[in-house]
């Protein structure tokens, strides 16, 4: 039996009148052709949602991955109170960070706009698991405690703990493997826990809560004296990173402008939102990560079409006689050009549905394994839906191309 019109009726060819009655008796009223098609064919129906859901999930997953990813590269910025960073003229990103003299950083405190111009020291180093003692690089951030460097309410909070001894706060978000220090905090009798730091004992005192990122599995905020004691070959004269803060209503950009050509040639004055695009465009463009998580959403995005054209191809293959009959009594290519097309549509949206709750589960998780917050926006899943139903409709208007040639003549 012929399946149903679609919702548009055929295009006006000249007819006669009986054919119509005919043939809408053999199509019953209400069901879209496109749907029927599809359905009509169960396996190659899932078939083709299966391979659009994949697609769609992995588009998806990728999506919320990178912009965790960078979110967690990023970290270490967002939680300083910082208008605008001073750094060497070779910084590369914050991992690596080059030195810039302490007395230069307080040239800023010249600028009646500039209202605190703080040193900040920073670099990887292996702590070593209290109960097992294996040694495991992580970030370490230090400054003078008397210094609000921190936006943190954690760190703010235990800010007080860090002014006298080896004492330093755990990233409570650190990889499992540097030890269970929130329980043996709760734990110890006087809340200290100690550790080695690069060999060097220290007292973590606290926990903060800051995550993984590219850098290291987890991160320890520690006091200027301590972090000298565990790297002997650092001077309290220089330090990493230049932290400053503006008074209200200060221009970042323009008191920046000022400060390049107030400050010498080994420093250079960076907007906090020009660091965050330095620190993106280092892992984006410099290393595999960016290039990498793009061309897996490409290579996605291209099977997924193939799927989608092997389906309807062969679908129209299928029902090219049915076709061709139909074009010899009025319906034109137009015709059935939008039948595939609606079809294109179905599969869009049936497989996009499902894909979605899979890539909210996958993106799920990667925060309960790796602790990556790769949460989706609606603008990635505007995206990927706008992906996905020009990839099927692309599909879809490559395969009517054998619908052109259907004539009476290919009937079996």
């Amino acid at each position: 039996m012929t399946p149903p019109p679609l919702s548009a009726s055929p295009d006006p060819q000249p007819a006669s009148s009986a054919r119509r009655p005919f043939l809408e008796r053999l199509l019953p009223l209400g069901i879209p052709l496109a749907w029927l098609q599809l359905v009509a064919e169960r396996k190659r129906f899932a078939a083709a949602v299966a391979g659009i859901m994949v697609a769609v999930t992995l588009m998806l997953f990728l999506m919320g991955l990178k912009t965790a990813l960078f979110k967690q590269a990023l970290a270490p910025f967002h939680k300083l109170r910082a208008d605008i960073y001073v750094v060497s003229p070779q910084y590369e990103y914050i991992g690596l960070p080059r030195l810039v003299s302490t007395a230069t950083l307080r040239r800023a405190l010249a600028l009646p706009e500039v209202e605190s111009a703080d040193p900040l020291w920073m670099t990887p180093l292996p702590l070593k698991n209290p109960e097992t003692g294996r040694a495991r690089d992580l970030f370490v951030m230090a400054f003078e405690p008397e210094d609000r460097v921190f936006a943190d309410a954690g760190i703010e909070a235990g800010r007080h703990l860090l002014g006298a001894g080896n004492t330093a706060l755990m990233d409570a978000l650190a990889h499992p493997e540097f030890g269970r220090f929130a329980e043996l905090l709760k734990e110890s009798p006087d809340g200290t826990v100690h550790a080695e730091l690069n060999d060097t004992g220290i007292d973590v005192v606290g926990l903060c809560s800051i995550g993984t990122t590219f850098i290291a599995d987890g991160n320890l905020v520690t006091s200027r004296d301590a972090f000298l004691r565990a790297f002997p070959g650092m001077t309290p004269e220089r330090a990493m990173l230049g932290v400053i803060r503006l008074r209200a209503g200060a221009d970042p950009a323009a008191v920046a402008a000022r400060l390049n050509e107030l400050l010498p040639a080994d420093a250079r004055a960076l907007t906090a939102a020009e660091a965050l695009e330095r620190e993106t465009g280092y892992w984006s463009d410099r290393t595999p990560i960016g290039f990498v998580i793009n061309a897996t959403m490409l290579v996605a995005l291209v099977v997924g079409a193939i799927i989608v054209f092997q389906i309807l191809y062969t679908d129209v293959s299928d029902h090219l006689p049915e076709y061709a009959t139909l074009k010899s009594i009025g319906f034109s290519d137009g015709y059935f050009t939008r039948l595939v097309l609606q079809e294109s549509l179905i599969l869009s949206v049936c497989g996009f549905v499902p894909g979605v709750a899979l890539a909210f589960g996958a993106c799920r998780a990667a925060w309960d394994i790796a602790g990556l917050p790769a949460g989706l926006r609606a603008e990635n899943l505007a995206l990927v839906f706008a992906l996905t139903l020009g990839m099927c409709l692309a599909a879809g208007a490559l395969a009517t191309r054998k619908l052109r040639r259907a004539d009476p003549a290919e009937i079996v």
